[in-house]
């Protein structure tokens, strides 16, 4: 929460990041529905680049303190900024801040759904590979945000598990599509590769 608001309350500040993107450009209209009045920012742009500062100081310790330390420190710097935060924020831009993260939390998953029926009428899809694809999607997502939250695991050591993942992600995928599904699955991402690399249209 006090994430969101510090990140949106200061986008449009920045010449890069969320400002350029049209969903940066919804999250910084919901932020300014707060009201925030220019002290208030200049409070949470302060707690902001201090909490910045606090994790690139936790990432560069991480080689020297222990697992157990460096989950307790992590706790305490987003539990001291959330705090900070709220004593910046009004009763009434709290509660608006909570209805705000509500609608985001609902927009995402709307947009996970809406990108699954996308592959459902692109691929024709039954019911069942759908179900199945969602469940493929829930359980590799966990297993990507463990192997990133693991810290007994270098970087490198990280990038093979990473393609082991990659490997069994395909193998689940044979599992669930048919040939003629996946070469067009495949088909698609090259598209999109090859759309992505395309240098922009000069005016």
């Amino acid at each position: 929460m006090a994430a969101f608001v510090v990140t949106g309350a200061f986008a449009q500040d920045q010449s890069t990041g969320l400002a350029d993107r049209p969903k940066g450009h919804q999250r910084i209209d919901k932020i300014q529905q707060l009201n925030l009045t220019d002290e208030q920012k200049t409070e949470l742009k302060t707690i902001n680049e201090d909490f910045k500062q606090q994790m690139t100081d936790l990432k560069k310790s991480e080689d020297k303190i222990t697992v157990t330390e460096w989950k307790s420190k992590m706790t305490t710097i987003r539990k001291d900024h959330h705090e900070k935060v709220q004593k910046v924020l009004t009763d009434e831009q709290k509660a608006s801040l909570k209805n705000m993260m509500h609608e985001h939390r609902r927009d995402m998953r709307k947009d996970g759904a809406r990108g699954l029926e996308h592959m459902k009428k692109e691929l024709n899809l039954t019911d069942d590979q759908v179900t199945a694809l969602k469940k493929n999607h829930e359980a590799m997502g966990d297993k990507f945000k463990a192997l990133r939250e693991d810290k007994n695991l270098t970087e490198d050591q990280k990038k093979v598990e990473l393609k082991k993942f990659k490997e069994q992600q395909h193998d689940n995928l044979k599992s669930i599509l048919t040939e003629e599904q996946l070469q067009k699955l495949d088909q698609q991402k090259k598209e999109h590769k090859h759309h992505r690399q395309q240098p922009p249209v000069q005016s």
